[in-house]
């Protein structure tokens, strides 16, 4: 998704939350105190109550964004900047382009959709056919500050990786 059709799809605080609302719903609400999966929607205060103990269970809860007070949209489209370029974003570029005060509420998203993203990867296993792209790899420091840096320089190098698995 290109980050046009993003906010086309995403323009508000409130089409985020109706989203990951359904998101959440799709994938089922699991009371924390009794185990009960049958849940109904308090609309005015934006929680899911059990059916069976009357549990409340807010929309954040059990996910990465459990107890941030950022936005749920400044997490969508974090995680769209992360997912948008070959090279990643850096935390002060994320700050700056949310035009958000703090660096450290920045960075410590950044890292909680990081390591989400690691956990998601570990779960699929590549088969048939495969197909990838370019990638750039820091290969350590040089031991020379005459080389250049950027895209091309000679302190990256393309590495390309094939595994195969016989069955």
């Amino acid at each position: 998704m290109k980050i046009f059709e993003f906010t086309e799809k995403f323009p508000d605080e409130q089409s985020c939350i109706n989203h990951f609302k359904l998101t959440r719903e799709k994938e089922g609400i699991t009371c924390e105190k009794c185990g009960c999966e049958k849940h109904y929607w308090l609309k005015g205060i934006k929680q899911w109550q059990c059916s069976s103990c009357n549990f409340r269970t807010t929309l954040r809860s059990g996910t990465i964004m459990h107890g941030s007070k950022l936005s749920i949209r400044k997490w969508y489209l974090t995680s769209a900047f992360m997912t948008m370029t070959k090279k990643g974003i850096s935390a002060n570029e994320v700050k700056r382009q949310l035009n958000h005060s703090r660096y450290e509420s920045i960075w410590r998203m950044m890292h909680k959709i990081r390591e989400a993203m690691g956990k998601r990867d570990g779960l699929n296993i590549l088969e048939d056919m495969v197909e990838f792209d370019e990638g750039y790899f820091a290969t350590g420091a040089p031991e020379s500050t005459d080389l250049k840096s950027g895209k091309g320089s000679q302190k990256q190098q393309n590495v390309a990786v094939m595994t195969e698995s016989v069955l």
